[in-house]
């Protein structure tokens, strides 16, 4: 049996665990109308705009403490030229931010920024991307270690009063629905919930997005010997499948920020037909008084009143009038009545990545806030909705406390377009009771083909079988080796079960076999199967499908000082006319510096001991050395612990040799 290249997995797990945001849906190609459509463009030339990107940087890079917390990036975008130039944050945990973009004529630097929460230990790094150019900038580096388990401030854990001592305050985040299948579109609204620790107080907080990072400054004033909780609300009007999560901020020094609130769309449907996009009627207040008959402008008597005094016979039966009315029609000024609502005006803020010019590959998410304006007025429930290509997205509603001066609310929107949806887009926001037609947005959407194919082969897949405990979220990977006949740039995703992750790139080399590959989390308590694709979306496209497996095993309920918490290993499909190639992982969990000695046996083979402290956490991984399988069939994969309680971890790997 022949090994090489060891891997210690303690860094690589602490990598890991930086979750990217959840699998994402496919998106529902349906056709919008109202839609300039245009073909595909394809590029050729110099780009009009040079770009260099400086200065990348964590803040904090490197911090330890109470968690959830959150790191901010930032880099320095030095372009000269014409044009717009379009870039996004990756992460090293392989997820990717929100496309944006800003203009240039002549000779610009721009900051840009992103910020993500992390409520776990993790390490990683952030880099630039700029669209249209090979490669990514210097890498901002960043390490959380967090002190302690995770703190949670909600209605069941309030923060304990401290009058009279220094302001602490603490956010929570819940989204619901977290989970969402069904029509589209739809809406999941995230409740912030700020406490603090004494009265009077004001807090500063920013909403957090996975995709777009942070969001505005905003406050929030708890009175005098009032509450010590107030709560807060994102509403996410949502039109294609997609998923993430937000976070709150607390900006005050020594402030608790929230934890993830993660949240996932599948749309199993779109409307095909556009609804009115006028708001529905409202009844304002009466200006004029109810239609009514006019009495007459002249006396009905044609003759004058008599000057002489009456005659001695009986008066008629009916006397005339005593007086005429009047010659003048009644005033047309209504009666008193309250003051008319004052009017929600909305305004569309941002639309990212606006104009957009590129790669079709995957859907291109896009994300609008919109931010509705309302004079003083008391409290009051706003309705409001948005538009996109005539289509009416479902009402929402956003609550404005009473408020003696004008106040603003911001709403949000995301949705994605494919390759068939090239053309002018519109995007409007509505409020009812506001003006008579929604404020309106048009952007651009423009899919750019790629040309030249390679001819790519995959020869084989690794992927998962994991027993551990599930008692909180685990990661499973897939990986392919892969063969060019040329130099080739490679766009790729796995899907799995039906659900595609995020799009990955690789340069391939030919005369050199390539391993490509990526990682997903599962939250799963209950052991199960699935089937895990690798894609290649473009050259020649080709594609693997294969099994993976998760046993859940329940917890040592009398756990020594050290526990072995999962072991990982993979299984082979594909190719056989190598020897097999293959690894396994695995997890130990045990007080912080606690020396653990240990070794892989392999098809019952010992291999070399190892002795490693277990890092502020608790928690290391640990991966084996890689091995091969000439006998081509079934093995097992054990981890050994020498030292302490001694415990052991086994499982076996598959082997399938294809043709």
């Amino acid at each position: 049996m022949r090994r090489t290249a060891l891997l210690l997995g303690a860094a690589l797990l602490s990598s890991l665990l930086a979750a990217p945001p959840a699998l994402a849906a496919p998106a529902d190609k349906t056709a919008a109308p109202a839609v300039k459509a245009a073909a595909p463009v394809v590029k050729t030339g110099t780009p009009a705009v040079r770009t260099a990107v400086a200065k990348v940087k964590a803040r904090p890079a490197k911090q330890s403490g109470a968690c959830p917390t959150t790191v901010g990036f930032s880099a320095v975008v030095a372009a000269k030229g014409r044009g717009t130039v379009r870039y996004r944050w990756v992460r090293g945990d392989g997820s990717k931010g929100a496309i944006k973009s800003f203009r240039v004529n002549g000779t610009r630097k721009v900051v840009v920024t992103d910020r993500q929460t992390f409520d776990r230990t993790t390490s990683g790094w952030q880099a630039v991307e700029i669209l249209g150019r090979k490669g990514l900038s210097a890498k901002g580096r960043f390490s959380v270690a967090c002190a302690g388990p995770v703190e949670v401030w909600d209605g069941a854990h309030p923060l304990p009063a401290e009058p009279g001592r220094p302001l602490v305050a603490a956010a929570d985040v819940a989204a619901g629905p977290a989970t969402y299948r069904g029509a589209c579109p739809t809406a999941v609204t995230f409740t912030g919930t700020v406490q603090v620790s004494r009265t009077p107080a004001k807090v500063g907080y920013q909403w957090i997005d996975s995709s777009t990072g942070e969001g505005r400054p905003e406050s929030l004033y708890f009175a005098a010997g009032g509450p010590r909780t107030r709560q807060v609300t994102l509403p996410l009007s949502v039109g294609s499948s997609t998923g993430g999560w937000k976070a709150i901020r607390i900006l005050n020094a020594g402030g608790r920020d929230s934890g993830r609130a993660t949240y996932q769309v599948t749309c199993s449907s779109t409307p095909t037909t556009p609804p009115p996009t006028t708001p529905p009627p409202t009844t304002p207040p009466p200006t004029t008084p109810p239609p009514t008959t006019p009495p007459p402008t002249t006396p009905p008597p044609t003759t004058p009143p008599p000057t002489t005094p009456p005659p001695t016979t009986p008066p008629p039966t009916t006397p005339p009038p005593t007086t005429p009315p009047p010659t003048t029609p009644p005033p047309t000024t209504p009666p008193p009545s309250e003051p008319p609502a004052q009017k929600p005006v909305p305004q569309i803020v941002d639309v990212t990545p606006g104009d957009y010019e590129g790669s079709c590959l995957e859907p291109v998410s896009y994300q609008a806030t919109g931010r509705i304006a309302l004079p003083a007025s008391p409290a009051r429930k706003v309705t409001y909705w948005w538009v996109l290509d005539g289509v009416k997205w479902a009402p929402q509603t956003v609550d404005f406390p009473a408020g003696d001066q004008p106040r603003t609310r911001d709403v949000s929107a995301t949705w994605s377009l494919d390759s068939g949806r090239n053309g002018t887009h519109t995007l409007g926001l509505a409020t009812e009771g506001g003006p008579g037609e929604p404020v309106e947005r048009e952007f651009a959407f423009t899919c750019v083909d790629e040309g030249g194919d390679a001819k790519l082969t995959v020869e084989y897949m690794l992927t998962s079988h994991f027993t551990g405990q599930c008692d909180g979220s685990f990661s499973l990977r897939a990986d392919a080796m892969v063969v060019t006949d040329r130099e080739a740039d490679v766009k790729y995703r796995l899907v799995v079960d039906g659900r595609p992750g995020m799009l990955r790139t690789a340069t391939l080399k030919p005369g050199i076999r390539s391993r490509i590959g990526d990682f997903w989390y599962s939250n799963t308590r209950s052991s199960g199967s699935g089937v895990v694709r690798l894609e290649i979306l473009n050259h020649n496209r080709p594609a693997k499908q294969e099994p993976y497996t998760w046993t859940c095993a329940q917890p040592d309920p009398s756990p020594g000082t050290v526990q072995i918490t999962e072991i990982e290993s993979v299984g082979y499909y594909g190719d056989c006319v190598a020897d097999p190639y293959l690894t396994a992982f695995g997890e130990f969990k045990a007080p912080a510096g606690t020396e653990v000695s240990y070794h892989w046996v392999i098809d019952g083979q010992a291999g070399q001991t190892f002795t490693h402290k277990i890092p502020e956490g608790g928690v290391l991984g640990i991966q084996a050395f890689s091995w091969s399988r000439p006998a081509r069939t079934d093995g097992t994969v054990k981890i050994e612990v020498l030292n302490h309680n001694k415990p052991t971890a086994q499982t076996t790997y598959p082997i399938r040799c294809e043709k």
